[in-house]
């Protein structure tokens, strides 16, 4: 017969106080295990939450630059064409057209004013046949010991009578320009087209001594001239004025402004060449390929293309940076509970000194996500208000002028809007005689001055360089813009003191009223048209677009 073996109690106690250390000891480790895994998933969660939401800051930034870099190509080159637009309508409004005409015309234009434009070259078209009549012509126009050299194996030509060059050499007069494809290409685009024409890149000829090494992709504007020979003729074709333009100092310093040294920049020619026109490397680039941005330009009959990167330096100013302290505080945070849940299993005592504890510490990491989330509202303001303001005079730029203007063109079409465009008169020869230190000082004390000489609701605009732009909305006519450009013509007079040194500038002002239809850019351009000629009119003047002939 079986019997049942006999346990002693002391035994049984025994096993008893074994086995609930054990069952304890697991259940402690499951717990630490739960709250390390649950911790593990809810910090890679938020990780992965704020680092999408850093990429949408990036993102929006890295669009307001591109379309920042945009607009400033595409105003440098309208501003270029616009130069040449009206170059054009002066030699064709010339009755018969002169070496010294010609000086004269171009004689207003400056260098530094026209970055990366090697020259400007009054070219006339002639058959084979015509040579001897046109060199003849144009001899007995100024063009002394003219000799035509025209291209072999071609019967049409294009040839350069007066050139204007720009700090470098000169085209000799007589080369015929049809041997040049891409010139020759852009010529006939503007004859065909009657309007602006781009060429594509190439070197050229006046850069033809310079090394290799130092010569740039170039491109040539070309504007169609058109002359009338009386009121009952058509008009009848002239010939061109040719801007050269070389690349990298054309755009380089307007991306480097624009983009202020957060992204990488190039310009390149969209079509099978891709030519490199120019291109800026500031900082270090990121490997963020999704925040490459591209944008097309349509910049005389030519398409470019505006590639752009983000640096390190772009990422450092938005809060991608938050992932990683979320990343490192999640993971503190799940440590620390599952130390707490281990301490909690062998003691009560300690586990609820060590929860309030991690209490503390949430707070203070609470507390302090919140601190840093209001310093990153506050970089987000001061970068808005970067994107809007000109860092120099604290004035509106042009992206909030050119949506100031058009709110007040739309908003209310019967209200007169007024624009004045001004630039000072002699503020290169107080940079170049005071130091760009000193010129700084007479921009933020013309800035001062305009604050103080207009209304509250007028905005006022720092266009770049010496140039800026008030916009006049509620005008109840238009003698209120004419009273407005006198009063800022007697406050910018006034001499400045540089450390001691009198500064004095002037201001020439072309002002333009808006009309029914009119667009932003159509009083824009009339503005800077006006201004142009109050500055060949002898500047520290106003001129009224409306009263141009």
């Amino acid at each position: 017969m079986y019997q049942r073996p006999v346990v002693d109690a002391d035994e049984i106690e025994v096993r008893v106080r074994w086995r609930r250390p054990q069952r304890s000891s697991c259940v402690a480790v499951m717990l630490v295990v739960a709250v390390l895994a649950t911790g593990g998933l809810i910090t890679s969660a938020a990780f992965n939450t704020v680092d999408r939401s850093g990429m949408r800051d990036a993102g929006r930034l890295m669009d307001r630059y591109a379309d920042d870099l945009s607009a400033g190509v595409s105003d440098r080159a309208a501003h270029y064409g616009d130069i040449l637009h009206v170059l054009a309508a002066a030699v064709g409004a010339q009755s018969s057209l002169f070496s010294d005409d010609y000086a004269r015309l171009t004689a207003g234009l400056e260098s530094a004013r026209l970055p990366g434009v090697a020259g400007i070259s009054f070219v006339v078209p002639a058959t084979t046949a015509q040579l001897g009549t046109v060199q003849q012509n144009w001899r007995a126009r100024g063009a002394t010991g003219l000799m035509l050299r025209p291209a072999p194996g071609k019967a049409e030509h294009a040839f350069v009578i007066f050139d204007r060059a720009f700090g470098g050499n000169a085209v000799v007069p007589g080369l015929d320009v049809t041997h040049i494809p891409q010139l020759d290409n852009a010529l006939r685009r503007a004859w065909q087209g009657h309007t602006l024409a781009v060429s594509s890149a190439f070197h050229l000829v006046r850069d033809q001594k310079l090394p290799e090494q130092l010569r740039q992709s170039s491109i040539v504007f070309a504007e169609p001239i058109y002359t009338t020979q009386g009121s009952a003729l058509p008009d009848r074709f002239a010939g061109w004025i040719v801007m050269s333009v070389r690349g990298q100092d054309f755009l380089s310093q307007i991306l480097l402004d624009r983009g202020q040294g957060a992204i990488q920049a190039s310009v390149t020619e969209s079509d099978e060449n891709g030519a490199v026109l120019t291109a800026v490397r500031p900082g270090q680039r990121a490997q963020q390929g999704s925040l490459t941005r591209h944008r097309t330009l349509f910049i005389g009959q030519r398409r470019w293309q505006i590639t752009m990167w983000p640096t390190t330096r772009l990422l450092e100013s938005t809060d991608r940076g938050m992932s990683w302290l979320t990343l490192a505080a999640g993971a503190v945070l799940t440590l620390l509970l599952a130390a707490l849940t281990g301490i909690l299993a062998g003691s009560r005592s300690r586990a609820l000194r060590k929860v309030d504890q991690a209490t503390a510490a949430l707070r203070r990491d609470i507390a302090q996500r919140e601190h840093v989330e209001a310093r990153l509202r506050e970089r987000e303001q001061q970068l808005q208000h970067l994107a809007f303001h000109d860092p120099l005079t604290g004035l509106a730029n042009r992206a909030l002028f050119y949506d100031r203007l058009t709110h007040a063109l739309t908003a209310r079409p019967e209200r007169l809007v007024g624009l004045l465009f001004i630039d000072l008169d002699g503020f290169k020869q107080v940079n170049d005689e005071l130091g760009h230190h000193a010129g700084d000082t007479v921009l933020r004390a013309v800035a001062d001055r305009l604050r103080v000489a207009l209304r509250a609701g007028d905005t006022i605009t720092r266009f770049g360089g010496d140039e800026f732009a008030i916009i006049l909305d509620g005008l109840a006519t238009a003698a209120e813009a004419r009273t407005t450009a006198e009063r800022v013509i007697a406050d910018v007079q006034v001499p400045i003191d540089v450390a001691g040194t009198q500064a004095r500038v002037s201001a020439s002002i072309g002002i333009a009223i808006s009309r029914a239809g009119a667009a932003a850019d159509d009083l824009v351009r009339d503005a800077d048209t006006a201004m142009y000629v109050a500055k060949s009119n002898g500047k520290n003047r106003y001129v009224e677009a409306g009263l141009l002939t």
